[in-house]
């Protein structure tokens, strides 16, 4: 039916689980890693010089993206955008990659469009003592460029933390938003051509509530405002398929981040029906 190229970093469970759900649906599909991607302009051409005929595929699947260096990272979308302009579908492609991965476009965006997200400082350079922020709360920094909780520091007072440094010297500090319970939660919303295909509330002992860093689980029933937001957030940002990462604070739902390529291993765990199917399913109505 079509040929289908699943292209990563890293091929796991889930290219295992695209892989086999495309053949049940009749495609071929071929794993690629973007190490493969040899590339060589001449003659008005680009020419794809590893051993698969990039230029053959009906679509690319992007499954994951390592983290890297500047070049690296520009590198890897710039293939994707070339890719999109020899009129191959690419999901999700590098529009929507660039808007999700830098944590500062995506709140940026998500502001723009009316969508809460906490209150959040960026700054380039230890200018912390110019941020306006309140000694009241909690500030977490994040790396701008990074998943899976990791590299997430709990800051109390960034103004007394002029010795610490962010990854890219890029500070993006995001106000925590406490809980009265004892324990720390938030939904994770998963969403393929913007309808939500599944959702859970993760639960922790510690601030990051990622399920790789071992948050308890559990499915929840998707509310009327949370689906608005849910379906607005994948429509603002263009998703093919996202996690969308909201927390509910004093009744109202904020958006803390927004995963352009998410894993779902962890939520199939509570899912009756096959998330792996309805994603391939949705992705080829993309390319029929």
């Amino acid at each position: 039916m079509f040929l289908v190229g699943i292209l990563s970093d890293l091929h796991d469970w889930h290219s295992e689980q695209i892989d086999f759900f495309l053949k049940k649906n009749n495609c071929t599909a071929i794993k690629l890693n973007f190490d493969d991607m040899l590339l060589k302009f001449k003659d008005n051409k680009i020419t794809f010089l590893n051993e698969k005929k990039i230029s053959k595929f009906d679509a690319i699947w992007v499954r994951y993206i390592n983290a890297g260096s500047l070049e690296e990272i520009t590198t890897k979308l710039t293939i994707l955008h070339l890719i999109e302009k020899m009129k191959i579908y690419v999901h999700n492609s590098a529009r929507v990659i660039e808007k999700t991965v830098d944590k500062i476009r995506t709140t940026g965006l998500l502001e723009l469009n009316e969508i809460k997200s906490p209150e959040t400082f960026v700054c380039i350079g230890n200018n912390l003592k110019k941020l306006p922020t309140n000694k009241k709360y909690n500030y977490l920094l994040k790396p701008i460029f990074g998943s899976q909780g990791k590299d997430i520091l709990l800051i109390k007072d960034p103004k007394k933390s002029m010795r610490m440094k962010a990854k890219g010297n890029v500070f993006y500090l995001q106000r925590f938003l406490k809980s009265k319970e004892k324990k720390f939660s938030d939904f994770r919303i998963l969403v393929s051509n913007h309808k939500i295909i599944s959702a859970m509330e993760r639960k922790s002992e510690h601030f990051i509530t990622n399920v790789f860093q071992g948050a308890t689980i559990k499915k929840i029933l998707v509310k009327r405002e949370l689906e608005r937001i849910s379906i607005k957030v994948s429509k603002i940002l263009d998703l093919g398929y996202g996690g969308i990462d909201i927390k509910l604070h004093r009744k109202t739902y904020y958006v803390i981040e927004v995963n352009g390529i998410p894993s779902w291993k962890g939520i199939q765990k509570i899912e009756k029906k096959n998330i792996s199917e309805i994603l391939v399913k949705d992705f080829l109505k993309k390319i029929l």
